[in-house]
């Protein structure tokens, strides 16, 4: 019998609330630090997480269920409440939006691209459609290396050909058509492949050192390597500075609009070695800290919903001070901490009352 893969719900956990902890930043050097801090990382740990299937009906039905419905459902839900409060908001938030009207948002919400501001209803969302994509091409990728039936050594080849094969079209897209929004955000998705590819390339190391039942000797191993406490901590601690070297080096960066800084190379590293801190963290921490446990398992309505408790609480701290106008200093970073946190407890509370009346919304079956 195995075991829940406490590192993988660990290092989901770490990395949403880097997610978080951005959008209540909104903006500055912090925020652009993040994010190979987190969007890679999610698509690297999902290709940790992939099943291929031989089947792509069945295959594209499960994607459907668990990524397309809840997109469309968190959706409907926000343009309608954007349609009430939006002008509202964007007063208070000093932000412009382009129209507050049901119709034309659906559209967008359809076009499912997060660029131009389209989706100042809930950017969040852009992640959805795009992870779709980067599930289909991984598909396609993972047929052909089953088809070809070849070494693990000739596989690794085929996979890194074909991924970088993606990126080039990907690369080409956003820097040679400057602003490009294709529908899903495809031109982000064939970028971010190779992260997926990478995850799936890993994920028999990652997982065969946390899926051993409890009565085999190499548990007890395991056990043991676990009580090295410290090795673990500084290889968590030692990536993720070198993580954020490397995000320093590269500069500004935003993964919704494809800005990948100076290099996508650094913009890589960086984000491979924030993914292999969180894993080493996560490792660590095992099952010792339920709470961070039970967010990496629940990381999809934090992500649905998050924008709204995160609105509210840079209203409540625009009140008393003006803090996050200066989000490059440390003072900001700090104090966008606790909010955080209390966003991502708010987002759970609700993903526990959207699981148990409209589970089918979360891609979760009735009574599961």
């Amino acid at each position: 019998m195995k075991t829940r893969n406490y590192t993988l719900d660990n290092a989901k956990a770490f990395a949403i609330f880097v997610v978080v902890l951005a959008h209540v930043l909104r903006d500055g050097r912090y925020f652009t630090y993040f994010v190979p801090a987190a969007v890679p990382v999610f698509f690297l740990l999902s290709g940790i997480t992939y099943h291929h299937s031989s089947s792509f009906l069945n295959f594209i039905l499960k994607k459907i269920k668990t990524i397309v419905v809840p997109y469309l459902f968190a959706g409907v839900i926000s343009i309608i409440i954007f349609a009430l409060l939006g002008r509202y908001a964007s007063n208070l938030l000093h932000e412009d939006i382009s129209t507050t009207k049901v119709l034309p948002n659906i559209l967008f919400l359809l076009y499912g691209s997060g660029k131009s501001g389209h989706m100042k209803w809930n950017n969040s969302l852009w992640f959805l459609p795009c992870l779709m994509v980067i599930m289909l091409l991984v598909y396609l990728i993972e047929t052909i290396v089953a088809k070809l039936k070849k070494s693990r050594f000739h596989s690794l080849i085929i996979r890194i050909i074909l991924s970088l094969f993606c990126l080039s079209i990907g690369l080409y897209l956003t820097r040679k058509l400057n602003g490009i929004a294709l529908c899903w955000h495809i031109e982000t998705a064939l970028c971010n492949v190779i992260f997926t590819e990478i995850g799936i390339v890993i994920a028999p190391s990652v997982l065969s050192a946390t899926t051993f039942s409890d009565n085999t000797c190499h548990n007890a191993i395991q056990r043991l390597i676990n009580r090295l406490l410290t090795c673990k901590a500084i290889r968590a601690i030692f990536f993720f500075v070198l993580a954020l070297v490397f995000s320093y080096l590269n500069g500004e960066t935003s993964a919704r609009t494809d800005e990948y800084g100076i290099s996508f190379i650094l913009y890589s590293l960086s984000a491979i070695c924030y993914a292999i801190s969180y894993l080493y963290a996560g490792s660590l921490i095992g099952s010792k800290l339920s709470a961070i446990t039970y967010t990496g398992m629940n990381t999809l309505p934090i992500l649905l919903w998050n924008k709204y408790p995160v609105i509210v609480f840079q209203t409540l701290i625009g009140k008393f001070s003006n803090i996050l106008d200066h989000p490059d200093t440390p003072a900001a970073l700090i104090a966008a901490v606790v909010p955080a946190i209390l966003v991502i407890i708010l987002c759970l509370l609700a993903g526990k009352i959207q699981k148990k009346f409209l589970p089918v919304t979360l891609g979760v079956h009735p009574g599961k």
